[in-house]
C-alpha cells in the first residue's frame, strides 16, 4: 500500500505520533518520533537536500563537519 496522507498527534511526552493512511482515511501505518528527533529534523532535511542536490559526499561532509562542532561544544 501507498500512503496518500497522514496526521500528527502530539504526546504528552513531546514525541509525535505520525498515522500515514490511505485516500480512505484508513491507517496504513505509524510512526512515533520521540522529541529529540524532533530537533535533529532540520538537519536531517538539510542534508537531504543536500544530497539531491550536489550528491551524497556533500551531504556526508556536511554532516562530519556538524559532529565535529557538537564534539568542541561538549568539550567546554
Amino acid at each position: 500500500m501507498i500512503a496518500t496522507g497522514f496526521d500528527f498527534e502530539k504526546l504528552h511526552n513531546g514525541s509525535v505520533l505520525i498515522r500515514f493512511c490511505d485516500d480512505n482515511d484508513n491507517t496504513i501505518t505509524t510512526q512515533l518520533i520521540t522529541e529529540e528527533g524532533l530537533r535533529r529534523l532540520p538537519v536531517v532535511i538539510h542534508a537531504f537536500f543536500l544530497a539531491v542536490e550536489k550528491g551524497p559526499k556533500a551531504a556526508q561532509a556536511f554532516l562530519k563537519n556538524l559532529k565535529s562542532v557538537e564534539d568542541l561544544s561538549h568539550d567546554r
